[in-house]
């Protein structure tokens, strides 16, 4: 293994808890809320099932194929190319959900704070500080994630709790809108998004106590489904669905409404700092996802030697793709939803299909471990 660190289940939780949080607390809000309005909340509870049954998978064959990632028991279950092939569909995914994070948060510090500094120095900045922390092991992120992920929930419901006089109840009619067919079409979106979590198949390998997975998991999107219910339903009630549709960073935008009297106000200053901290957890996650399975697929003994190229890599299509945040939700809303999907679910269910006829419902032996 290219990793001799372990994390622990709750770790294993936080970090999950910090790569799906961090990326709702955004700009996704207001996708969510103009496609279904005051029915949003139906389409999170659809957007939990579905990725439940995806980690019910990825649990599986994680147990079946002990100690080994995604990338690894693709080759034990497809053979060397086809699991080759696989593997890079996987790291393609982390990239581009990488690369996304990026662009996302320097568009997000280059809109609110730094407005005159170049965004590609942003980028560039994100960058180096992600490569020292993933080049300082999985340990040290599994540690990153213990830190931010409380910070990050506590600055959610400050916001959340100090908005609770501006709710107006009368907002969140007329309920039961749109027919089941409707809502699962619009949930889609969301579960591309949930599935940046199929990185269990890659941290799952690393955890002390595997048959704990599945309940970290479960753990993390079931806790991240209820607070993105609560925000959006805070953004419906103070807001409105038109109004809440139309901001590009919606729970930046109800932070800075909120004022207690005459000494507690600014507080969109605390949303910044942990909105941008979550998100660099994320990249370091997901930017260490993507050097680990590179050095796996090409047999590299030590992942540190892919991070350098990637970081380049990554900064240079920064300057490229997303030219700003419209772009990014069309392309999320239109091609790269179609894409994302078919690599979160059409890859891992080919490999539990053919495990199941390669290798039996019983678990493999040691030596197919191997």
């Amino acid at each position: 293994m290219l990793e001799t660190g372990k994390i622990s289940t709750r770790q294993f939780t936080l970090m999950l808890f910090s790569l799906l949080l961090s990326t709702i607390m955004f700009d996704l809000p207001r996708i969510f809320i103009e496609q279904t309005k005051q029915d949003v909340w139906q389409v999170m509870l659809i957007t939990l099932v579905a990725d439940a049954l995806l980690a019910l998978v990825y649990s599986f064959l994680g147990l079946r194929y002990p100690q080994q990632t995604t990338i690894q028991y693709s080759e034990t279950i497809l053979g060397p190319w086809l699991g080759k092939i696989i593997g890079l569909l996987f790291i393609l995914f982390f990239g581009l959900i990488t690369l996304t994070i990026l662009k996302v948060v320097s568009q997000f510090i280059n809109t609110i704070i730094l407005t005159d500094t170049p965004e590609l120095l942003i980028n560039f900045i994100l960058l180096l500080i992600s490569f020292y922390a993933v080049n300082s092991g999985l340990e040290v992120v599994a540690r990153l994630s213990e830190v931010i992920a409380p910070l990050m929930l506590i600055s959610l419901m400050t916001i959340l709790i100090f908005s609770l006089n501006r709710v107006e109840l009368g907002n969140l009619r007329p309920v039961f809108q749109h027919n089941v067919r409707e809502l699962v079409s619009s949930s889609l979106l969301p579960i591309s998004w949930y599935g940046i979590c199929n990185v269990m198949g890659i941290f799952m390998a690393y955890h002390n106590k595997p048959k704990e997975s599945l309940k970290a998991k479960l753990i993390a999107i079931s806790s991240v489904t209820l607070l993105t219910i609560l925000t959006l339903m805070s953004l419906i009630t103070i807001f409105g669905t038109s109004y809440s549709s139309q901001q590009i960073y919606p729970v930046f935008r109800l932070a800075q409404i909120i004022k207690v009297g005459d000494f507690f106000e600014r507080i969109e200053t605390l949303v910044i700092i942990f909105q941008i901290a979550g998100a660099f957890v994320s990249l370091v996650i997901l930017y260490y996802s993507c050097a680990l399975g590179l050095a796996q697929i090409f047999k590299i003994q030590r992942y540190q030697t892919v991070t350098p190229y990637l970081g380049i890599f990554l900064l240079i299509l920064s300057a490229f793709v997303y030219r700003n945040i419209t772009e990014i939700n069309q392309l999320w809303e239109t091609t790269f939803l179609f894409l994302t999907l078919f690599i979160e679910v059409f890859p891992i269910v080919m490999l539990l299909i053919v495990s199941l006829i390669r290798h039996g419902i019983t678990k493999t032996s040691r030596k197919e471990q191997r």
